[in-house]
């Protein structure tokens, strides 16, 4: 089962696919800053995924980290969320897209990752990415050998690995020989934008450095530019956004109350277990904060 949502323009992957509502909290673990509309730039995950929903700029991107021509793209997804189920984890990608034949089959897929932040945990992250997308790109019944090519590209600030490389490219290797791959078709890369000068290719040089200066000096990072204008200007997207802002603060200030109440009522369990072992009320008092009156209410 796939679940798509996108929090911004609503788009969803198939009319056949059912969606499940997801919170930021649910999907991250944790609520998320977020700024005004009027300062997002390329590197704020949610103008990242507009902008690279578009198929004349996340094709090229794509063929051009990767080295590869894509035939057809399906149009791409941003904030694409998929799952198992309700009852499992579900993976937000802040763009998904996918290669398809005649036929419509798959024949690769893409996660897009905007990644401003080393979380610690961006290599397990991934790893749960790729499996997510194995989990749902099968179907009961299905052979092994359908699960096609997938690529998990990390677009990240600072060198999270510290091995001083601008690109990292990881995939199943033998620890005996390395040059006996599992060949399972699944890769994961991490580019390091800040290092844009170590990279080799031209016009990837080109969007590691937008990404890291904003200055667009390619036609391939004008093109990304201008996209980026042009959904400052929409009112549509502005209006979603600003919907989506209040809605992610409310959801923070919910579950802010409830974690001061679930304090208040564990400080209030311990002043009761201290009173009722015989502690004297006033050094009660003088730990907690409640007064002799409320101790004794407890």
């Amino acid at each position: 089962m796939i679940t798509v949502v996108c929090k911004i323009c609503n788009i969803q992957l198939s009319d056949k696919i059912p969606v499940y509502i997801t919170t930021p909290e649910t999907l991250k673990g944790e609520f998320m800053s977020i700024k005004s509309f009027d300062d997002l730039d390329i590197t704020d995950p949610i103008m990242f995924g507009l902008v690279f929903s578009n198929k004349h700029i996340a094709q090229p991107f794509i063929e051009h980290l990767l080295g590869i021509k894509i035939d057809h793209l399906e149009t791409p997804i941003p904030e694409a969320v998929l799952s198992y189920d309700a009852e499992h984890k579900g993976v937000r990608y802040d763009v998904f897209a996918r290669e398809t034949n005649e036929n419509g089959e798959t024949i690769r897929s893409f996660d897009l990752e905007m990644q401003m932040v080393d979380t610690k945990e961006l290599p397990q992250r991934a790893r749960y990415y790729q499996s997510v997308g194995d989990g749902v790109a099968l179907s009961k019944g299905d052979f092994y050998t359908s699960l096609r090519e997938q690529y998990i590209i990390f677009l990240c600030p600072v060198d999270i690995f510290g091995g001083g490389y601008p690109i990292y490219h990881f995939e199943n290797r033998a620890r005996e020989d390395s040059c006996i791959t599992l060949n399972d078709l699944t890769f994961k890369n991490f580019y390091i934008f800040k290092k844009y000068e170590e990279f080799t290719d031209p016009v990837v040089k080109a969007y590691m450095k937008y990404f890291a200066t904003r200055n667009a000096d390619s036609r391939e990072t004008e093109a990304i530019n201008n996209q980026v204008s042009f959904y400052k200007t929409d009112t549509f997207i502005r209006n979603k956004y600003m919907t989506y802002e209040f809605d992610l603060h409310e959801s923070k200030e919910e579950g802010r109350k409830e974690a001061e109440a679930k304090a208040l009522e564990e400080k209030k369990a311990m002043a009761k277990g201290f009173r009722d072992d015989g502690f004297p009320l006033e050094a009660i008092s003088k730990r907690t904060g409640f007064t002799i009156e409320e101790i004794k209410a407890l």
